[in-house]
């Protein structure tokens, strides 16, 4: 009888059981990778948190019944966010306008 290398055996062993902890942790129910969602943040920084986008959030949620909390979340961001970092942009420009002395 012929037996496999046992640290083949264990290197198998290894493997299987890695793979299925991925494949559980991924089926956890997670919206986007981290990746994506720490990119969100990164591109919203500068966007502070409005009523509006309080009660954008909760009509998402409660269209979709109590559901998608973390998307309706991203949704606001990507909706109500870039008119925001706008309008910011336009009055920082306005004031560096402003505070430069004349020749």
């Amino acid at each position: 009888m012929l037996h496999p290398h046992p640290l083949k055996a264990l290197l198998a062993l290894i493997v299987l059981v890695t793979g299925l902890t991925a494949a559980a942790a991924r089926a956890d129910g997670d919206p986007a990778p981290t990746y994506q969602r720490e990119r969100a943040a990164q591109k919203f920084k500068g966007c502070h948190w409005t009523d509006e986008m309080g009660k954008y959030t909760y009509e998402c949620i409660k269209k979709n019944d109590g559901m998608n909390a973390h998307w309706c979340y991203d949704e606001a961001l990507e909706v109500l966010c870039p008119a925001q970092l706008e309008a910011a942009k336009k009055s920082a420009i306005q004031n560096d306008q402003a505070a430069k002395p004349e020749n």
